[in-house]
C-alpha cells in the first residue's frame, strides 16, 4: 500500500557502516531506540544489521528537524505530536513520538524516515511491514504500522537534501513502540536463553504460513548462502592466521552446507535474532527472572534455511556471556522444545554459528579499512568475535552437541 507526496527537508549522503557496536558496561533498562523499528537501546558485540544489499553500497541519509519530524506526523497522520525525541541510528532517521488522542497508543510511536538507498527498494519495505502485521495479527509482540491518512502502510516522500538543493525519496513509516527491555541490558540467566530458543522455534513455526517474493534476496549479503562472497574482503585481514581460518571456514561451508541447501527445511527467517532485538520483562510469578516480551528489527527478513536464524541467533547469544557453550545448549534446549532440529539441520548447525562469527569479523575489518575514523571501537569489538571463532573452531563439534545433549537432558529432567 503507498501514497506519495512532497515535503521540503533535509537529508545528505554517506557510505553505508556496516559497523561493530561495543557492549556497554551500564544497564539502562529504559534507553530509547538505537536503528530499528521500535527499542534498540545499547550497543553490542556484532555488526549493525540494515538492508542495503551490499557491503559497500552508498547511503543517501535523510536529515530532518525535530520540528519538520512533528509535522511529518502531523501532516501524514493526523495526530496531535506532544513530544518528540530524535533515536540514535546509523542508517535511517528515527524519532520516538507521543501524540494526544483517544486512540493514541500508550507507549507511543516510532516515525521512521528511512535513507534514500533502502528506500528505492519499496517491494522489501513492504513485505517486511506484512511480515510483521502477519506475526502481530497471530499474537506475536511485535510493532505493528499505523496506516497513514491515505490508509497506507507507508508514503515515499519527495526531500530536499542538505547539500545541493537537489531532492531524494524516502519511506516515511510510523510503528508502535513496544515496552521492554533489550536483552541485552538484563542478567543473563539459563532459563531466558531457553526461553528466547522457544520464541524463536515458534516465530518460525508462525512463518511457515507466510511468504512475500521480496525476501528471496540472493545477493544480500549478510545472508549465510553468501559467506564465500566474504573471500572478496579477506585481504583486509593482516594476520595470515586469521586469514587462513576463515579460509577454512569459508571452504567447511560450502562442502558441509551449501551442499546440502535441498535438504534443509526452508522459509522467511527473521534473519536477526540477536540481543538488542529481543525484548524481555520481569517475570510477574519469579521478578529475579527475565522473560521474552517482544521482537524488533525486521530490515534482515529473508528466506533461507531456519537453522540459518537459530545459528544467528546463538552467535550473538553466546558472545556476550563467560560460558557461551552452556549458554548456547540452553537456547537449543528451548527451541527443540518447539520444533526438533532435523538430522540434517544438526549436522551443519556448527558450521552455520561460526560462518555468521566470520561474516561479523572479515566485515567488520573491511569497514574499518574503508571508514579509518572508526578503526578503534571497530578493532576493540574485532577482537572479541576473533576470540569467539578461535574458541568455536578449536573446539570438536562432537564436544559441543554432547555437552548440549547434556544440557537437554538435564532440562528435560528438570520439567518431568
Amino acid at each position: 500500500m503507498w501514497s506519495c507526496t512532497t515535503q521540503s527537508v533535509l537529508t545528505n549522503q554517506k557510505i553505508r557502516r556496516k559497523v561493530h557496536r561495543i557492549s556497554p558496561l551500564s544497564s539502562n533498562h529504559n534507553t530509547l531506540p538505537l536503528d530499528s523499528t521500535a527499542n534498540k537501546s545499547s550497543l553490542s558485540t556484532g555488526i549493525s544489521m540494515a538492508q542495503s544489499e551490499k557491503a559497500e553500497e552508498i547511503l543517501e541519509k535523510p536529515h530532518l528537524t525535530e520540528e519538520q519530524a512533528g509535522q511529518l506526523v502531523e501532516t501524514l497522520y493526523g495526530l496531535k505530536v506532544t513530544s518528540l525525541k530524535p533515536l540514535d541510528s546509523y542508517d535511517d532517521l528515527n524519532f520516538y513520538v507521543k501524540v494526544d488522542g483517544p486512540a493514541a497508543w500508550a507507549h507511543g510511536y516510532t516515525l521512521k524516515v528511512m535513507n534514500g538507498t533502502d528506500s528505492k527498494n519499496g517491494d522489501l519495505i513492504e513485505a517486511q511491514n506484512q511480515m510483521m502485521t502477519f506475526l502481530a495479527d497471530r499474537g506475536f509482540p511485535v510493532p505493528r504500522i499505523v496506516p497513514n491518512l491515505q490508509g497506507a502502510d507507508m508514503s515515499l516522500e519527495q526531500l530536499l537534501k542538505k547539500d545541493n538543493g537537489s531532492t531524494s525519496h524516502n519511506i516515511v513509516r510510523l510503528l508502535t513502540y513496544l515496552p521492554g527491555t533489550v536483552y541485552h541490558n538484563v542478567p543473563v540467566t539459563k532459563r531466558l536463553a531457553y526461553d528466547a530458543g522457544a520464541f524463536l522455534a515458534k516465530i518460525h513455526e508462525a512463518l511457515r504460513d507466510f511468504s512475500h517474493p521480496a525476501l528471496h534476496r540472493p545477493e544480500f549479503v549478510w545472508s549465510l548462502k553468501c559467506l564465500p562472497s566474504l573471500e572478496n574482503y579477506l585481504h583486509c585481514l593482516k594476520e595470515e592466521r586469521h586469514k587462513d581460518i576463515n579460509k577454512e571456514i569459508i571452504q567447511a561451508f560450502r562442502e558441509k552446507v551449501l551442499s546440502r541447501m535441498d535438504d534443509l527445511p526452508q522459509g522467511v527467517m527473521h534473519g536477526d535474532f540477536n540481543d538488542l532485538n529481543v525484548l524481555v520483562e520481569e517475570d510477574p510469578v519469579t521478578p529475579s527472572e527475565y522473560r521474552v516480551c517482544g521482537l524488533l528489527d525486521y530490515g534482515d527478513a529473508i528466506v533461507n534455511p531456519y537453522v540459518f536464524d537459530l545459528a544467528i541467533a546463538l552467535m550473538y547469544f553466546m558472545s556476550v556471556v563467560k560460558d557461551p557453550i552452556t549458554f548456547g545448549g540452553h537456547l537449543v534446549a528451548g527451541f527443540e522444545s518447539v520444533r526438533p532440529l532435523t538430522p540434517a539441520e544438526w549436522d551443519v548447525l556448527y558450521y552455520c554459528v561460526v560462518a555468521r562469527a566470520s561474516q561479523s569479523y572479515v566485515l567488520g575489518r573491511y569497514t574499518a579499512s574503508i571508514h579509518p575514523q572508526n578503526t578503534e571501537y571497530l578493532m576493540v569489538t574485532a577482537g572479541s568475535v576473533w576470540k569467539f571463532i578461535d574458541m568455536w573452531w578449536q573446539t570438536p563439534k562432537e564436544e559441543i552437541y554432547k555437552q548440549w545433549r547434556d544440557i537437554q537432558k538435564s532440562v528435560g529432567t528438570q520439567s518431568d
